[in-house]
């Protein structure tokens, strides 16, 4: 079995091409466009790397002969709107189809929380796979847009063409390497940190448990397959927050109560639509609702096909926490 890994390169891609491996799937193919995978660092004969742009269409046909399964990790993830439409929706377009000039059997897609229509769940509720997805994503901001057109479209490719498809979802992914603060914990602004998720539940996966559940699904899951991609014994984004402080780095934090978030996003939303879109609106009504209101997370779907998480959550926080306050205070540290 030939596996294809598209954005091999990334925070998240690396774990995946090293779970691949530890998996012992025989023959390993590693697209990277930018940062070569730390994979092909190893003497492996069954491990090929291919730099390539998926957004050169012709380059895609080789990249994919003889591969049977395909997992499209790669995305955009920050910049302008267009940017990261290009590089998620056109970049699984020009891939999907190369996939089925060439008879892809399986195809593997790492989505995101975002294409759930979150703000319409009560509080408290479950938020799982059978969550509604947003209809365009819109309202969930640039990178939302993308994620949810990008699964729309891999969900038309595979009704017209057939192929097996399954679909992950991570939460929040964390872990040495990326990302300090989540915006569901709160923003950076005006020399404060703004506390915004308080006592809602943080959606965290830690990236090798994220890397293992999406393997487990594609050499696994039945075809069809939608998994949530959470850890167990979850935090809140407040205790987040104060282990964030203790060790890392002490923010000077003011707390907003969510009823007080909740406000002050009508009103932002108001002053927008007043003022013709003089003042973004950054946040609105429905984005507060689907980031901020309390809400439950499941991964049962994803224990049902075996996969449980490799690093406990206390363990998982304690290793990136560590790994931050490292970087926080520099090479002379």
């Amino acid at each position: 079995m030939r596996v294809l890994l598209t954005g091999a390169g990334g925070f998240l891609g690396n774990r995946i091409a090293a779970s691949l491996k530890a998996s012992g799937v025989e023959r390993i193919r590693l697209q990277y466009r930018h940062g070569r995978p730390v994979l092909l660092e190893t003497a492996d004969a069954a491990v090929e790397g291919v730099q390539a742009n998926l957004l050169h269409r012709a380059t895609l046909p080789p990249l994919l002969e003889g591969v049977d399964c395909v997992i499209h990790a790669a995305a955009g993830m920050k910049g302008a709107t267009a940017d990261m439409f290009l590089n998620t929706v056109l970049a699984t377009r020009n891939l999907l189809d190369a996939a089925v000039a060439v008879g892809v059997r399986r195809i593997v897609l790492v989505s995101s929380f975002a294409v759930y229509q979150s703000g319409a769940l009560p509080r408290g509720a479950v938020l799982d796979e059978r969550c509604p997805l947003e209809p365009t994503g819109v309202e969930k901001g640039a990178y939302g847009y993308a994620k949810t057109r990008q699964e729309a479209l891999f969900r038309e490719y595979a009704g017209r063409h057939g192929f097996e498809s399954v679909v992950l979802r991570p939460g929040v992914i964390y872990g040495p390497g990326g990302a300090a603060l989540s915006p569901r914990v709160g923003i950076r602004a005006f020399g404060r940190f703004f506390s915004l998720g308080g006592g809602a539940t943080l959606p965290l996966t830690y990236v090798d448990n994220c890397a293992d559940a999406i393997v487990a699904a594609a050499l696994r899951a039945a075809p069809g397959s939608a998994f949530s991609v959470v850890d167990d014994d979850l935090p809140s984004c407040a205790s987040y927050l104060g282990e964030y402080r203790r060790q890392v780095e002490p923010l000077r934090v003011v707390r907003v109560p969510y009823p007080a978030l909740l406000l002050g996003a009508r009103l932002m939303q108001w002053y927008n639509r007043r003022s013709l879109g003089q003042l973004p609106a950054i946040l609105t009504p429905y984005t507060v609702r689907a980031m901020f209101r309390p809400l439950r997370y499941s991964n049962a779907a994803l224990k049902a096909i075996g996969w449980r998480p490799r690093v406990a959550t206390a363990e998982g926080l304690g290793v990136t926490m560590r790994a931050l306050a490292r970087s926080q205070a520099g090479p002379a540290a």
